[in-house]
């Protein structure tokens, strides 16, 4: 399994200044919503206030934050619900379609939780057309490959609910496009910058972590259940061959013909064969193919996750 072990070149650029950074980190505490946003990405138990008087969406977007964070899918679908009976129009389109923070979160949770996608389409089919746009966009259709993605949102994407699918190669991108971002702060969207400083951080925190860090646990974890799924896919393939033969042979040995056949061979013979088949029958292509599948489902491995298995398999 390949570590994360990637070099920070020399820069003749940079991005805006630590006492930048801490400024504007210390000024977004004065918004509840932003600063919500920013505890969501340092796992920091989200500020509340209950004496604020929240409108619907506010209170939908606290509820949604809440609800990934603690990882607690009833809840999220209770807000979720709440919101996606709005169907704004194109020509007409409510001030939360293009609200980057509440967007992403639903996003979120919808992909988090395997939820049905079609209502967040509509809504980002009608959003501001820009890279933030297109980025939400990709990340619900899995093309996380595209040239046009923020690499810097992404990642944040990535770090909720698709791990494995950091490699150093995105990494070297996504810190080169924001080390080189010298004017990150002067950008207008506050949701950009928390997701770029986030991914920065991360970053810095991965190259400086040790070996036995959580994330690369967990990649050495994911490589280990793999390889042991194999073998119990193809324990449970061979166990239900012989089960069938077994099944089989007592059927035919009741018609008389056939059991004058059988009687002619040493039961070792019979038994020796039963297994040889088993074997043989093990490495059908589709079998095999379908049962590892089914196997990685009922142990909650990720569907994107088995798709990007294929695609590697297939190569």
């Amino acid at each position: 399994m390949e570590c994360w072990q990637f070099k920070l070149w020399p820069k003749k650029k940079e991005m805006v200044s630590l006492e930048d950074k801490k400024s504007y980190l210390n000024d977004i505490r004065e918004s509840p919503k932003i600063r919500a946003f920013h505890d969501l990405l340092i796992e920091k138990p989200i500020f509340s206030s209950l004496g604020e008087s929240l409108n619907e969406t506010e209170e939908i977007f606290f509820g949604v934050i809440g609800s990934i964070q603690t990882n607690n899918q009833e809840l999220f679908e209770q807000f979720y619900n709440r919101k996606n009976k709005s169907n704004p129009k194109k020509e007409s389109p409510s001030p939360f379609v293009n609200d980057d923070f509440l967007i992403f979160c639903l996003l979120l949770g919808i992909l988090k939780f395997g939820l049905n996608t079609d209502w967040i389409k509509g809504i980002i089919s009608i959003r501001s057309r820009n890279l933030i746009t297109i980025t939400f966009e990709n990340i619900l259709n899995g093309n996380y490959y595209s040239k046009d993605n923020l690499q810097e949102i992404l990642l944040i994407y990535f770090l909720f609910n698709s791990q494995t699918l950091i490699t150093n190669d995105f990494l070297t991108t996504a810190f080169k496009s924001i080390n080189e971002n010298i004017s990150l702060f002067e950008d207008k969207s506050d949701f950009y910058k928390l997701c770029s400083i986030r991914a920065y951080d991360f970053i810095i925190e991965l190259k400086e972590s040790p070996d036995g860090s959580e994330i690369n646990l967990l990649k050495d974890f994911n490589s280990k259940f793999i390889k042991r799924v194999k073998i119990l896919s193809f324990i449970i393939r061979t166990s239900a061959f012989i089960l069938f033969l077994y099944t089989l042979l007592k059927i035919l040995i009741k018609i008389p013909s056939i059991n004058v056949f059988f009687e002619k061979y040493d039961p070792i013979f019979t038994t020796l064969g039963i297994l040889g088949i088993s074997v043989l029958g093990n490495y059908i292509p589709k079998i095999k193919e379908k049962s590892y599948k089914i196997l990685l489902q009922l142990f909650g491995y990720p569907l994107d996750l088995i798709q990007k298995l294929d695609k590697k398999q297939s190569e």
